[in-house]
Order: structure tokens, then sequence, then C-alpha cells
């Protein structure tokens, strides 16, 4: 079906796999979380997630630390 669409729009070298990478990839510069991707994927592991979307958690920068809260 995903290929006899591509062809019908013109579109070279489109496999389901690329759909399914591209729905992850949307949904993480959403800001949905790695987890939150490891589940609708179905990947066992988050590193196997990271690698799938090119990326790696941040552990540096603390996601708390984009809370706005100032030291007083």
């Amino acid at each position: 079906m995903v290929k006899a669409a591509a062809k019908r729009a013109d579109i070279k070298n489109l496999a389901p796999h690329d759909l399914r990478r591209t729905c992850a990839r949307l949904c993480h510069l959403a800001g949905g979380e790695l987890e939150q991707i490891q589940f609708l994927l179905g990947h066992a592991s988050v590193q196997t997630t990271e690698r799938y979307l090119g990326c790696k958690q941040k552990l540096s920068q603390a996601v708390n630390d984009n809370l706005g809260l100032e030291d007083t």
C-alpha cells in the first residue's frame, strides 16, 4: 500500500519503515519523551530508540534546569 501511494505521488524509494521512522522523529521534535516513543515503537530498550532517532539523551542537561526557577 505504501509503495503504491509513493508511486502515485512520484516518491522514489519509500518503504513502510520510512513512515515509522518519520513518525518517531516528528514525535521527538514535538517534545515526546524517549520513553514514550520507545513504547510507541515497541522497543525493549531505550537505547534502540536512541539509535533509531539518531539521538542520545542529554543527561548533562537535567530537565529540571528548564523550570525557570532561579536561586534566591
